[in-house]
Protein backbone atom coordinates (compact mmCIF):
# COMPACT_ATOMS: atom_id res chain seq x y z
CA UNK A 1 0.00 0.00 0.00
CA UNK A 2 1.19 3.69 -0.85
CA UNK A 3 0.18 6.67 -0.10
CA UNK A 4 -1.32 9.18 3.22
CA UNK A 5 -4.84 8.41 3.81
CA UNK A 6 -5.12 10.38 7.19
CA UNK A 7 -1.94 12.60 6.31
CA UNK A 8 -3.22 15.11 9.05
CA UNK A 9 -3.16 12.54 11.55
CA UNK A 10 -0.06 10.57 10.22
CA UNK A 11 -2.24 7.40 9.77
CA UNK A 12 -1.32 5.76 6.78
CA UNK A 13 -3.63 3.15 5.03
CA UNK A 14 -2.81 -0.04 6.68
CA UNK A 15 -2.94 1.98 10.57
CA UNK A 16 -6.59 3.61 9.55
CA UNK A 17 -7.91 0.24 8.44
CA UNK A 18 -7.29 -1.36 11.62
CA UNK A 19 -8.09 1.47 13.41
CA UNK A 20 -11.82 1.77 11.32
CA UNK A 21 -12.02 -2.17 12.06
CA UNK A 22 -11.43 -2.63 15.75
CA UNK A 23 -14.21 0.42 16.68
CA UNK A 24 -16.88 -1.55 14.31
CA UNK A 25 -15.66 -4.51 16.64
CA UNK A 26 -16.26 -2.90 19.80
CA UNK A 27 -19.14 -1.22 18.74
CA UNK A 28 -21.27 -3.58 17.25
CA UNK A 29 -19.76 -6.83 17.14
CA UNK A 30 -21.98 -9.26 19.25
CA UNK A 31 -19.66 -11.51 21.90
CA UNK A 32 -21.79 -12.94 23.23
CA UNK A 33 -23.49 -14.93 19.96
CA UNK A 34 -19.86 -15.64 17.81
CA UNK A 35 -21.75 -17.08 15.41
CA UNK A 36 -24.81 -14.84 14.72
CA UNK A 37 -25.64 -13.29 10.83
CA UNK A 38 -24.40 -9.83 12.30
CA UNK A 39 -20.96 -10.47 12.98
CA UNK A 40 -20.53 -12.57 9.46
CA UNK A 41 -21.86 -9.17 8.22
CA UNK A 42 -19.06 -6.86 10.25
CA UNK A 43 -16.55 -9.31 8.80
CA UNK A 44 -18.25 -9.10 5.33
CA UNK A 45 -17.93 -5.24 5.27
CA UNK A 46 -14.38 -5.02 5.34
CA UNK A 47 -13.98 -7.88 2.75
CA UNK A 48 -13.76 -5.23 -0.20
CA UNK A 49 -10.98 -2.71 2.18
CA UNK A 50 -7.45 -4.38 1.40
CA UNK A 51 -8.16 -4.56 -2.24
CA UNK A 52 -9.54 -0.16 -2.19
CA UNK A 53 -6.56 0.47 0.16
CA UNK A 54 -3.86 -1.12 -2.17
CA UNK A 55 -5.15 1.74 -4.63
CA UNK A 56 -5.34 4.88 -2.77
CA UNK A 57 -2.54 7.09 -3.20
CA UNK A 58 -0.99 4.68 -6.12
CA UNK A 59 -2.08 6.77 -9.38
CA UNK A 60 -0.95 5.06 -12.33
CA UNK A 61 0.85 2.24 -11.09
CA UNK A 62 -2.25 0.14 -10.40
CA UNK A 63 -2.25 -3.48 -9.62
CA UNK A 64 -4.19 -6.06 -11.08
CA UNK A 65 -4.55 -7.82 -7.51
CA UNK A 66 -5.86 -5.10 -5.57
CA UNK A 67 -8.86 -5.16 -8.30
CA UNK A 68 -8.95 -8.86 -8.14
CA UNK A 69 -9.09 -8.80 -3.97
CA UNK A 70 -11.59 -5.66 -4.06
CA UNK A 71 -14.02 -7.62 -6.75
CA UNK A 72 -13.73 -10.93 -4.73
CA UNK A 73 -14.85 -8.96 -1.57
CA UNK A 74 -17.70 -7.24 -3.91
CA UNK A 75 -18.18 -10.40 -4.46
CA UNK A 76 -19.10 -11.77 -1.42
CA UNK A 77 -21.37 -8.72 -0.07
CA UNK A 78 -23.26 -9.59 -3.65
CA UNK A 79 -24.01 -13.19 -2.35
CA UNK A 80 -24.84 -11.80 1.32
CA UNK A 81 -27.11 -9.61 -0.10
CA UNK A 82 -28.95 -12.43 -2.46
CA UNK A 83 -28.87 -14.52 0.45
CA UNK A 84 -30.97 -12.18 2.85
CA UNK A 85 -34.26 -12.44 0.24
CA UNK A 86 -34.73 -16.01 1.92
CA UNK A 87 -33.45 -14.91 5.65
CA UNK A 88 -37.18 -15.31 7.86
CA UNK A 89 -35.91 -14.85 11.40
CA UNK A 90 -33.55 -11.92 12.15
CA UNK A 91 -32.91 -11.82 16.05
CA UNK A 92 -32.71 -8.86 17.47
CA UNK A 93 -29.45 -7.35 17.97
CA UNK A 94 -28.71 -3.91 19.52
CA UNK A 95 -25.05 -2.31 19.43
CA UNK A 96 -22.33 -2.42 22.23
CA UNK A 97 -23.51 1.15 22.99
CA UNK A 98 -26.42 2.96 23.49
CA UNK A 99 -28.24 5.83 22.03
CA UNK A 100 -26.16 8.73 24.09
CA UNK A 101 -23.18 6.84 23.70
CA UNK A 102 -23.67 6.84 19.77
CA UNK A 103 -25.05 10.69 19.35
CA UNK A 104 -21.59 11.44 21.06
CA UNK A 105 -19.71 9.56 18.58
CA UNK A 106 -21.42 10.45 15.49
CA UNK A 107 -21.31 14.58 16.44
CA UNK A 108 -17.55 14.28 16.61
CA UNK A 109 -17.33 11.68 13.72
CA UNK A 110 -19.39 13.97 11.62
CA UNK A 111 -17.42 17.33 12.74
CA UNK A 112 -14.38 15.33 11.49
CA UNK A 113 -15.60 14.41 8.50
CA UNK A 114 -16.98 17.91 7.41
CA UNK A 115 -13.82 19.77 8.37
CA UNK A 116 -11.79 17.61 6.54
CA UNK A 117 -14.56 17.74 3.79
CA UNK A 118 -13.61 21.74 3.71
CA UNK A 119 -9.78 21.69 3.88
CA UNK A 120 -8.73 18.89 1.90
CA UNK A 121 -6.70 19.92 -0.56
CA UNK A 122 -8.38 19.01 -3.96
CA UNK A 123 -4.87 16.77 -5.10
CA UNK A 124 -4.96 15.02 -2.47
CA UNK A 125 -8.30 14.40 -2.67
CA UNK A 126 -7.98 13.38 -5.98
CA UNK A 127 -5.24 10.86 -4.88
CA UNK A 128 -7.28 9.44 -1.88
CA UNK A 129 -9.90 8.19 -3.55
CA UNK A 130 -9.32 5.79 -6.47
CA UNK A 131 -12.93 6.30 -8.21
CA UNK A 132 -12.03 9.99 -8.19
CA UNK A 133 -12.73 10.98 -12.27
CA UNK A 134 -9.81 12.82 -11.72
CA UNK A 135 -8.75 15.48 -14.68
CA UNK A 136 -11.48 13.74 -17.02
CA UNK A 137 -13.96 16.57 -15.64
CA UNK A 138 -12.22 19.12 -16.85
CA UNK A 139 -11.58 17.50 -20.43
CA UNK A 140 -8.97 20.31 -22.16
CA UNK A 141 -9.66 22.72 -19.93
CA UNK A 142 -13.10 23.54 -21.14
CA UNK A 143 -14.66 24.24 -17.88
CA UNK A 144 -11.81 26.70 -17.39
CA UNK A 145 -12.69 28.42 -20.47
CA UNK A 146 -16.58 28.19 -19.83
CA UNK A 147 -16.04 29.70 -16.20
CA UNK A 148 -14.64 32.79 -18.12
CA UNK A 149 -17.16 33.20 -20.78
CA UNK A 150 -19.77 33.47 -18.22
CA UNK A 151 -20.16 36.42 -15.75
CA UNK A 152 -17.52 37.29 -12.77
CA UNK A 153 -20.23 36.80 -10.13
CA UNK A 154 -18.91 33.41 -8.81
CA UNK A 155 -15.51 34.86 -8.65
CA UNK A 156 -16.32 37.91 -6.80
CA UNK A 157 -18.42 35.23 -4.06
CA UNK A 158 -15.53 33.13 -3.49
CA UNK A 159 -12.97 35.77 -3.46
CA UNK A 160 -15.46 37.12 -0.41
CA UNK A 161 -16.00 33.95 0.71
CA UNK A 162 -14.32 32.82 4.20
CA UNK A 163 -12.90 29.76 2.86
CA UNK A 164 -9.75 27.83 3.89
CA UNK A 165 -6.41 28.77 2.21
CA UNK A 166 -6.59 24.96 0.54
CA UNK A 167 -10.03 25.55 -1.39
CA UNK A 168 -9.18 29.44 -2.28
CA UNK A 169 -7.44 28.98 -5.02
CA UNK A 170 -9.47 25.86 -6.92
CA UNK A 171 -12.25 26.74 -9.58
CA UNK A 172 -15.83 27.23 -8.74
CA UNK A 173 -16.13 23.56 -9.77
CA UNK A 174 -14.63 21.94 -7.03
CA UNK A 175 -15.76 24.25 -4.00
CA UNK A 176 -19.28 23.42 -5.40
CA UNK A 177 -18.52 20.06 -5.24
CA UNK A 178 -17.49 20.05 -2.08
CA UNK A 179 -20.58 21.61 -1.11
CA UNK A 180 -22.57 18.85 -2.52
CA UNK A 181 -20.48 16.18 -0.94
CA UNK A 182 -21.21 17.46 2.68
CA UNK A 183 -24.98 18.06 2.41
CA UNK A 184 -25.04 14.64 0.62
CA UNK A 185 -23.05 13.19 3.86
CA UNK A 186 -25.97 15.33 6.22
CA UNK A 187 -28.46 13.48 3.70
CA UNK A 188 -27.59 10.17 3.94
CA UNK A 189 -26.83 10.28 7.70
CA UNK A 190 -30.63 11.93 8.03
CA UNK A 191 -32.40 8.93 5.50
CA UNK A 192 -30.31 6.25 7.64
CA UNK A 193 -31.74 7.55 10.59
CA UNK A 194 -35.40 8.58 9.32
CA UNK A 195 -35.89 4.74 7.72
CA UNK A 196 -34.92 2.86 10.63
CA UNK A 197 -37.14 5.50 12.82
CA UNK A 198 -40.28 5.36 10.17
CA UNK A 199 -39.96 1.92 8.57
CA UNK A 200 -38.35 -0.17 10.45
CA UNK A 201 -39.65 1.14 13.79
CA UNK A 202 -35.85 0.83 15.83
CA UNK A 203 -34.67 4.49 16.32
CA UNK A 204 -31.35 2.91 17.91
CA UNK A 205 -31.02 0.79 14.17
CA UNK A 206 -30.48 4.32 12.71
CA UNK A 207 -28.42 5.58 14.81
CA UNK A 208 -26.05 2.11 14.54
CA UNK A 209 -26.45 3.09 10.41
CA UNK A 210 -25.72 6.06 11.08
CA UNK A 211 -22.36 5.26 13.38
CA UNK A 212 -20.90 3.03 10.98
CA UNK A 213 -21.75 4.53 7.99
CA UNK A 214 -19.12 7.08 9.49
CA UNK A 215 -16.70 5.01 10.72
CA UNK A 216 -16.21 2.83 7.41
CA UNK A 217 -12.96 3.48 5.63
CA UNK A 218 -14.84 3.95 2.30
CA UNK A 219 -16.40 7.13 3.77
CA UNK A 220 -13.41 8.86 4.45
CA UNK A 221 -11.70 7.40 0.92
CA UNK A 222 -14.67 8.95 -1.02
CA UNK A 223 -15.24 12.13 1.84
CA UNK A 224 -15.11 14.41 -1.55
CA UNK A 225 -16.42 12.48 -3.93
CA UNK A 226 -20.04 14.02 -4.76
CA UNK A 227 -20.52 11.58 -7.74
CA UNK A 228 -21.29 8.66 -6.06
CA UNK A 229 -22.47 10.60 -2.38
CA UNK A 230 -25.53 12.42 -4.59
CA UNK A 231 -26.30 9.23 -6.32
CA UNK A 232 -26.62 7.47 -3.29
CA UNK A 233 -28.33 10.23 -1.33
CA UNK A 234 -30.96 10.24 -3.69
CA UNK A 235 -31.37 6.07 -3.55
CA UNK A 236 -31.58 6.32 -0.04
CA UNK A 237 -34.13 9.05 -0.42
CA UNK A 238 -35.92 6.93 -2.74
CA UNK A 239 -36.11 4.51 0.35
CA UNK A 240 -37.37 7.27 2.33
CA UNK A 241 -40.59 8.13 0.26
CA UNK A 242 -41.08 4.46 -0.85
CA UNK A 243 -44.75 5.33 -0.31
CA UNK A 244 -44.75 7.89 -3.30
CA UNK A 245 -44.23 6.64 -6.81
CA UNK A 246 -43.76 9.96 -8.10
CA UNK A 247 -41.19 11.30 -5.64
CA UNK A 248 -39.47 8.02 -5.46
CA UNK A 249 -39.38 8.46 -10.01
CA UNK A 250 -37.67 11.37 -10.00
CA UNK A 251 -34.89 10.81 -6.96
CA UNK A 252 -33.99 7.79 -9.13
CA UNK A 253 -34.49 9.28 -12.43
CA UNK A 254 -32.03 12.11 -11.24
CA UNK A 255 -29.70 9.26 -9.75
CA UNK A 256 -29.56 7.50 -13.20
CA UNK A 257 -28.59 10.59 -15.20
CA UNK A 258 -26.08 11.42 -12.64
CA UNK A 259 -24.51 7.98 -13.06
CA UNK A 260 -25.19 5.03 -15.49
CA UNK A 261 -24.85 2.17 -12.88
CA UNK A 262 -28.16 3.46 -10.99
CA UNK A 263 -30.04 2.49 -14.54
CA UNK A 264 -30.40 -1.09 -13.26
CA UNK A 265 -33.07 0.53 -10.57
CA UNK A 266 -35.75 1.43 -12.59
CA UNK A 267 -37.41 -1.56 -13.78
CA UNK A 268 -37.07 -3.16 -10.80
CA UNK A 269 -38.90 0.02 -8.83
CA UNK A 270 -41.55 -0.34 -11.81
CA UNK A 271 -41.99 -3.86 -10.69
CA UNK A 272 -42.38 -2.76 -7.38
CA UNK A 273 -45.16 -0.51 -7.78
CA UNK A 274 -47.21 -2.73 -10.18
CA UNK A 275 -50.80 -2.01 -9.81
CA UNK A 276 -49.79 0.63 -7.31
CA UNK A 277 -48.41 4.09 -9.37
CA UNK A 278 -46.54 2.49 -11.92
CA UNK A 279 -47.54 5.02 -14.75
CA UNK A 280 -47.04 8.03 -12.70
CA UNK A 281 -43.39 6.32 -11.82
CA UNK A 282 -42.44 5.39 -15.30
CA UNK A 283 -43.18 8.72 -16.54
CA UNK A 284 -41.26 11.00 -14.43
CA UNK A 285 -38.64 8.74 -13.81
CA UNK A 286 -37.90 8.23 -17.36
CA UNK A 287 -38.53 11.35 -18.01
CA UNK A 288 -36.18 12.98 -15.73
CA UNK A 289 -33.37 10.22 -17.20
CA UNK A 290 -33.90 11.40 -20.67
CA UNK A 291 -34.37 14.89 -19.82
CA UNK A 292 -30.82 15.03 -18.61
CA UNK A 293 -29.11 12.87 -21.68
CA UNK A 294 -31.01 15.90 -23.71
CA UNK A 295 -29.52 19.19 -21.32
CA UNK A 296 -26.24 17.34 -21.76
CA UNK A 297 -26.35 17.64 -25.54
CA UNK A 298 -28.08 20.68 -26.29
CA UNK A 299 -26.10 22.87 -23.40
CA UNK A 300 -22.65 21.26 -23.29
CA UNK A 301 -21.56 23.73 -20.49
CA UNK A 302 -24.04 22.37 -18.48
CA UNK A 303 -22.54 18.77 -18.96
CA UNK A 304 -19.00 20.01 -18.84
CA UNK A 305 -19.78 21.00 -15.19
CA UNK A 306 -21.91 17.89 -13.97
CA UNK A 307 -18.92 16.05 -14.65
CA UNK A 308 -16.82 18.08 -13.22
CA UNK A 309 -19.05 17.82 -10.20
CA UNK A 310 -18.49 14.54 -10.21
CA UNK A 311 -21.37 13.02 -12.84
CA UNK A 312 -20.11 9.92 -15.05
CA UNK A 313 -21.87 9.14 -18.72
CA UNK A 314 -22.21 6.08 -21.09
CA UNK A 315 -18.55 6.42 -22.46
CA UNK A 316 -16.99 6.11 -19.22
CA UNK A 317 -18.81 3.70 -18.24
CA UNK A 318 -18.27 1.56 -20.83
CA UNK A 319 -21.36 1.92 -23.76
CA UNK A 320 -21.30 3.91 -26.35
CA UNK A 321 -24.71 5.03 -27.83
CA UNK A 322 -25.04 5.43 -31.87
CA UNK A 323 -27.78 4.97 -34.06
CA UNK A 324 -30.02 3.89 -31.48
CA UNK A 325 -27.89 0.91 -30.44
CA UNK A 326 -25.68 0.70 -27.46
CA UNK A 327 -22.02 -1.11 -28.02
CA UNK A 328 -19.22 -1.99 -25.84
CA UNK A 329 -16.61 0.78 -25.75
CA UNK A 330 -13.08 0.53 -24.22
CA UNK A 331 -11.07 3.72 -22.76
CA UNK A 332 -7.31 2.45 -23.23
CA UNK A 333 -5.31 4.18 -20.60
CA UNK A 334 -7.59 5.12 -18.09
CA UNK A 335 -6.75 6.97 -15.40
CA UNK A 336 -8.86 6.17 -12.66
CA UNK A 337 -7.90 2.39 -13.50
CA UNK A 338 -10.32 -0.46 -13.42
CA UNK A 339 -9.78 -4.34 -14.02
CA UNK A 340 -10.95 -4.60 -17.66
CA UNK A 341 -8.13 -1.53 -18.16
CA UNK A 342 -6.73 -2.53 -21.63
CA UNK A 343 -8.75 -6.08 -21.87
CA UNK A 344 -10.60 -6.43 -25.04
CA UNK A 345 -14.25 -5.44 -24.72
CA UNK A 346 -15.45 -8.99 -25.98
CA UNK A 347 -14.34 -10.38 -22.36
CA UNK A 348 -16.54 -7.68 -20.63
CA UNK A 349 -19.73 -8.39 -22.95
CA UNK A 350 -20.50 -11.90 -21.04
CA UNK A 351 -20.35 -10.18 -18.04
CA UNK A 352 -22.81 -7.30 -19.39
CA UNK A 353 -25.42 -10.15 -20.62
CA UNK A 354 -25.46 -11.49 -17.37
CA UNK A 355 -26.35 -8.61 -15.65
CA UNK A 356 -28.80 -7.65 -17.73
CA UNK A 357 -30.07 -11.20 -17.42
CA UNK A 358 -30.39 -10.40 -13.80
CA UNK A 359 -31.82 -7.37 -13.62
CA UNK A 360 -34.63 -8.88 -15.78
CA UNK A 361 -34.41 -12.00 -13.38
CA UNK A 362 -35.64 -8.73 -10.60
CA UNK A 363 -38.89 -8.52 -12.26
CA UNK A 364 -40.21 -12.26 -11.58
CA UNK A 365 -38.20 -12.88 -8.44
CA UNK A 366 -39.68 -12.90 -5.88
CA UNK A 367 -43.36 -12.68 -6.59
CA UNK A 368 -44.19 -10.68 -3.78
CA UNK A 369 -41.87 -8.55 -2.61
CA UNK A 370 -41.71 -6.21 0.38
CA UNK A 371 -39.63 -3.08 1.73
CA UNK A 372 -36.57 -5.22 2.97
CA UNK A 373 -36.55 -7.37 -0.04
CA UNK A 374 -36.52 -3.98 -2.41
CA UNK A 375 -33.22 -3.03 -0.10
CA UNK A 376 -31.61 -5.96 -0.74
CA UNK A 377 -32.52 -6.16 -4.38
CA UNK A 378 -31.40 -2.89 -4.87
CA UNK A 379 -28.23 -3.16 -2.90
CA UNK A 380 -27.65 -6.61 -5.50
CA UNK A 381 -28.22 -4.66 -8.39
CA UNK A 382 -25.93 -1.57 -7.87
CA UNK A 383 -23.23 -4.28 -6.05
CA UNK A 384 -23.61 -6.52 -9.79
CA UNK A 385 -22.94 -3.18 -12.02
CA UNK A 386 -19.83 -3.09 -10.68
CA UNK A 387 -18.44 -6.18 -12.74
CA UNK A 388 -19.13 -4.30 -15.82
CA UNK A 389 -18.13 -0.99 -15.15
CA UNK A 390 -15.37 0.28 -17.39
CA UNK A 391 -13.85 3.08 -15.50
CA UNK A 392 -13.47 2.60 -12.05
CA UNK A 393 -15.27 -0.83 -11.66
CA UNK A 394 -15.55 -1.97 -8.40
CA UNK A 395 -14.46 1.20 -6.47
CA UNK A 396 -17.83 2.62 -6.65
CA UNK A 397 -18.33 1.05 -2.70
CA UNK A 398 -20.47 4.13 -1.59
CA UNK A 399 -23.09 3.76 -4.33
CA UNK A 400 -24.53 0.78 -2.45
CA UNK A 401 -22.87 1.41 0.89
CA UNK A 402 -26.18 3.00 3.16
CA UNK A 403 -28.17 -0.11 1.43
CA UNK A 404 -26.05 -2.64 2.42
CA UNK A 405 -26.00 -0.93 6.45
CA UNK A 406 -29.71 -1.02 5.91
CA UNK A 407 -29.62 -4.83 5.73
CA UNK A 408 -26.85 -5.13 8.78
CA UNK A 409 -28.77 -3.60 11.10
CA UNK A 410 -32.44 -4.23 9.85
CA UNK A 411 -34.75 -6.46 11.78
CA UNK A 412 -37.63 -8.48 10.55
CA UNK A 413 -40.08 -6.57 8.95
CA UNK A 414 -43.72 -6.52 8.91
CA UNK A 415 -45.17 -6.33 5.16
CA UNK A 416 -45.01 -2.28 3.59
CA UNK A 417 -45.72 -2.07 0.02
CA UNK A 418 -47.42 0.96 -1.47
CA UNK A 419 -50.70 1.82 -0.72
CA UNK A 420 -52.70 0.22 -3.83
CA UNK A 421 -54.36 3.07 -6.24
CA UNK A 422 -58.08 1.48 -4.98
CA UNK A 423 -57.66 1.76 -1.18
CA UNK A 424 -55.46 5.34 -1.60
CA UNK A 425 -59.04 6.20 -3.15
CA UNK A 426 -61.49 4.88 -1.02
CA UNK A 427 -59.06 6.08 2.28
CA UNK A 428 -59.33 9.76 0.77
CA UNK A 429 -63.29 10.01 -0.03
CA UNK A 430 -63.51 8.59 3.79
CA UNK A 431 -61.31 11.74 5.13
CA UNK A 432 -63.18 14.00 2.59
CA UNK A 433 -66.51 12.49 3.98
CA UNK A 434 -65.36 13.19 7.58
CA UNK A 435 -64.08 16.85 7.01
CA UNK A 436 -67.50 17.88 5.49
Amino acid sequence: MSGSLVADLGLGPQTWLFVTFLSCVALFFKFHRIWSIRNLDLMLLFAPAPGLLALVGAGSAHSRFAFVWLLGGTTLILLRCIVDLGLTRRPLLEPNLNAAGLICLMTGVLGLLLAETIQLPRQMGMARNPADPGEKADPQGLSRRSTKTTSDLPARVLKAAPLPPSLRRSTPQVILSRVLAMTAHLALIAGLIVICRRHFERPIAGLACAACYMILPYTRIAIVDSGQLISSALIVGAFVFYQRPIVVGLLLGLAGGWIPACLGLLPLWARFYWNRGIRAFLIVSLSVVFGCVAISRIIPDIAIWARALGARNLTEAGLRITLGTVELHQIVGSPSGSFWTEIDPSYRLPVLIAYVAFVVLTLFLPARRELGEMIALSASLLIASQFWYLDAGGTLLMLYLPLVLLIVFRPHLIPKRPIPIASRTQSNKLVLAETR
